[in-house]
């Protein structure tokens, strides 16, 4: 059983409608990604790739934290949508260098990334850059530069310096509003303003979802009877947007049976 099913099942979300053209329909034909209403034109069907992520967008509690981050997407979930990895991590790259999404190493903890879109990380920057009272020249100019122009996911300072002319005061500045962070001497990670607050969440709810299927018998529950099962109000993120979490990291397999669909945990 693929995993694009094991989710449908799961959470029973809208019915995709974005289909290949037939080769009658022209380039003004629209298709809706049956997800949030946006409409292609067919020379603009979006890849499975962004597709999934505009469905994982969807699941993520973005009231829940009051403007304090952008919609986040750790790239695993991906996985669970979409079994050939390789496939996903070529349209990621293909996505990355168009400048549609920005990549952010996750912290310390784990050893994957987080994915935001482009235009929404633009749009917190600035908020923030803001908030701390950073100089509007110091943001207009990564925004114009590091954001809009440079994909890759850390930067060293000769490229802040003299591609980008940025000054130490200016970097020093940067960091302050957590636009870097260090990775190594001269070397910054381009990074997510209150990253720290999605990572505390994201730690809280996979503790709680994989500890309620370790204390079930078996270490294993059906879908349905989880789904019944009181979720903690302290873990923002919600239990859809976990399952595609652990499904998508390996942590759990997923098993059809005739009572259902049962997630077992896997032996770490």
């Amino acid at each position: 059983m693929s995993k694009r099913s094991i989710v449908n099942d799961l959470y029973k979300s809208r019915k995709r409608v974005c289909t290949a053209p037939s080769s009658d329909i022209n380039e003004t034909s629209e298709f809706n990604d049956g997800l949030n209403g946006t409409s292609f034109s067919a020379a603009e069907i979006p890849s499975d790739t962004k597709v999934s992520l505009l469905h994982l967008k969807e699941l993520f509690p973005l009231e829940r934290f009051e403007g304090r981050l952008p919609v986040v997407i750790v790239k695993h979930q991906l996985y669970s949508l979409i079994n050939d990895r390789t496939a996903v991590d070529k349209e990621l790259n293909t996505l990355k260098l168009a400048n549609e999404i920005k990549l952010f190493k996750l912290g310390a903890e784990l050893d994957d990334y987080c994915i935001v879109f482009t235009r929404e990380y633009q749009d917190h920057v600035i908020k923030v850059m803001s908030e701390l009272s950073i100089s509007k020249n110091i943001c207009n100019k990564f925004v114009n530069t590091v954001i809009k122009k440079y994909t890759d996911v850390c930067i060293n300072k000769d490229t802040l310096m003299n591609e980008f002319n940025f000054t130490d005061s200016e970097i020093t500045q940067l960091v302050k509003a957590s636009v870097l962070t260090v990775r190594d001497v001269g070397n910054w990670w381009v990074a997510l303003p209150n990253a720290g607050i999605f990572m505390k969440c994201f730690l809280r709810g996979r503790k709680a979802i994989v500890t309620m299927i370790r204390k079930c018998k078996y270490r294993e529950i059906l879908q349905t009877e989880l789904e019944q099962r009181k979720w903690p109000k302290v873990c923002k993120l919600g239990l859809q947007y976990h399952m595609h979490e652990v499904i998508g990291a390996d942590l759990i397999k997923c098993i059809q049976t005739t009572s259902g669909l049962l997630l077992r945990l896997k032996d770490s």
